[in-house]
């Protein structure tokens, strides 16, 4: 550990180093994520509710400076064990719980008693409202995996009850070495099959006394289900980042290069901050010079060096913009072939090598190249 400009970091070897906030981002993600997933966000939101909590895993950390692609994969892992293991062992248990036993009043039925016997399990209710032509059916289905709030059952089994004035009673027959769970609802017989009466039915039970095996494998196996998408979520968003992020740095790597750009830590005025372009000498928005990197500086063949100061200067300036010194205009003395000589003061750069030159040369007197007039 180590302290630089106040701010503490902690070397974690493999995974770079980190400073305080940073490990903090990643705790903060990690229990965020954990704490939805826990209580069923990614379950009751399905594919909206697991986009969440893997943007919460990734970018939270992301937003505060962690790049290292093998500790966000770490934390990731980390999250997903800790997912598994506290849903499956503790909150899929306390969510059949909850939700074992004979349905409170609801939708049509009140009084509804489960009665188990060795076969299965025999039901009793009282109707509230009148169903008309319609009929009770039990549906009911096996539980092939309970998750964090929710459970991965079809139901398609149904038993039609006897109906006796406002009287139903009825029993399913169950096998025991499956879980099931269920509910009474109200069918009407206008289409073949029937159709389910909106708001008649009662709350989905699990038939947990029927049941002779453990719960606890379709408790980890439906928590194992539901991380499994939300990590498929966390480590697409974390590809695809690096992805476009690899693809940005080559970019700006070759703007870079074509001096369209200025390298990382350049480009911004260091008097006001204002975000400044290439080839630019001042700031436009507070006027300060802007001291190139340079790297840049031969890229660009319209400026020369101040000999005070060293400063880029455009060919055409009459003063120097960091120091403020005055350039004087050179008078240059071309002879031509013809013996005879003439005296300028007008000059130009040279295309090829940017030397300054008389502006009535036809030569370059650095590189020699010719001029087309």
């Amino acid at each position: 550990m180590n302290n630089t400009a106040g701010a503490r970091k902690f070397d974690l070897k493999w995974f770079g180093t980190l400073t305080l906030m940073q490990l903090f981002g990643l705790f903060s993600a990690f229990l965020l994520a954990l704490v939805l997933t826990l209580y069923g966000f990614g379950a009751s939101c399905y594919c909206f509710g697991m986009l969440i909590i893997g943007v919460v895993l990734y970018m939270l950390p992301k937003m505060l400076g962690v790049e290292n692609i093998k500790l966000m994969a770490l934390v990731g892992v980390l999250f997903a064990v800790s997912a598994i293991l506290i849903g499956g062992l503790v909150m899929a248990p306390g969510f059949v719980d909850s939700n074992d036993g004979s349905p409170p009043n609801g939708g049509y039925f009140e009084d509804v008693e489960f009665s188990y016997t060795e076969t299965g399990v025999e039901i009793t209710a009282t109707l509230t409202k009148d169903i008309d032509t319609g009929k009770v059916i039990f549906k009911y289905g096996k539980v092939e995996g309970i998750g964090f709030g929710n459970i991965n059952t079809v139901y398609n089994k149904e038993v039609e009850m006897s109906v006796t004035g406002s009287s139903v009673s009825g029993s399913v027959t169950l096998d025991s070495d499956n879980l099931y769970a269920g509910f009474l609802t109200v069918k009407t017989d206008e289409d073949e099959g029937g159709t389910i009466v909106e708001g008649s039915s009662t709350y989905i039970r699990f038939l947990t006394e029927a049941f002779d095996g453990n719960i606890t494998p379709l408790a980890l196996y439906g928590c194992a289900i539901t991380t499994f998408y939300i990590m498929v979520v966390f480590f697409m968003i974390m590809i695809f980042s690096n992805i476009m992020r690899g693809r940005m740095e080559k970019t700006r790597e070759r703007m870079e290069k074509e001096g369209r750009l200025y390298p990382q830590g350049y480009g911004k005025c260091e008097q006001c901050g204002a975000v400044v372009l290439p080839g630019e000498v001042n700031c436009r928005k507070c006027g300060a010079y802007i001291d190139r990197p340079e790297e840049m500086k031969p890229k660009k063949k319209d400026f020369f060096e101040c000999s005070d100061c060293g400063a880029e200067v455009p060919m055409d300036a009459k003063q120097c913009p960091k120091c403020g010194a005055e350039f004087e205009e050179d008078e240059f003395e071309v002879e031509h072939a013809d013996g005879t000589t003439e005296t300028t003061k007008e000059s130009f750069a040279c295309p090829e090598c940017g030397a300054v030159v008389p502006g009535t040369a036809s030569f370059c007197t650095k590189c020699g190249s010719k001029f087309n007039k």
